[in-house]
């Protein structure tokens, strides 16, 4: 049976989201959530999460390039714990280093600078997603994470 995975590349001012199936394993950008608090970022995740009927959730875990978990680290699993309590589900973290990048590289040369902005995020998303598709994960549940954090 199938199911609908989103992944979540939570920004400082732009969440992306990105959504695929088990079956088909196609990760496509989805949505560019801006400028919300936490509580608005929480909420609208969670309408998106009833409305597209998601299974399970993934979200990029901006580790530093050495590995280690820096502030960001500590906001995104704060968020994380408020999703999970929002939406009853559990929510698998996977390494997000070079996701941005990636992205960009993706599209470059495609679109202006603003349009670049406006898209990246949920297309990050798209490749964490693709990334953890690739890995194998689609059970609940998976942490692709670095142990330790």
């Amino acid at each position: 049976m199938s199911q609908r995975i989103m992944a979540i590349d939570f920004g400082d001012k732009r969440t992306g989201l990105a959504i695929a199936d088990t079956d088909t394993r196609l990760a496509t950008p989805f949505a560019l959530l801006e400028n919300l608090t936490e509580t608005q970022l929480v909420a609208a995740i969670k309408r998106i999460v009833e409305q597209e009927q998601i299974d399970i959730l993934i979200c990029g875990l901006p580790l530093n390039m050495d590995g280690s978990a820096g502030p960001r680290v500590r906001l995104t699993q704060k968020i994380i714990a408020l999703l999970e309590t929002a939406t009853g589900k559990r929510i698998a973290s996977v390494d997000e280093r070079l996701s941005t990048f990636a992205a960009e590289s993706r599209i470059a040369g495609q679109y202006t600078r603003l349009q670049k902005r406006r898209r990246i995020d949920a297309i990050a998303a798209a490749q964490i997603l693709t990334d953890y598709l690739a890995g194998g994960g689609d059970e609940p549940g998976i942490e692709n994470q670095k142990p330790g954090i």
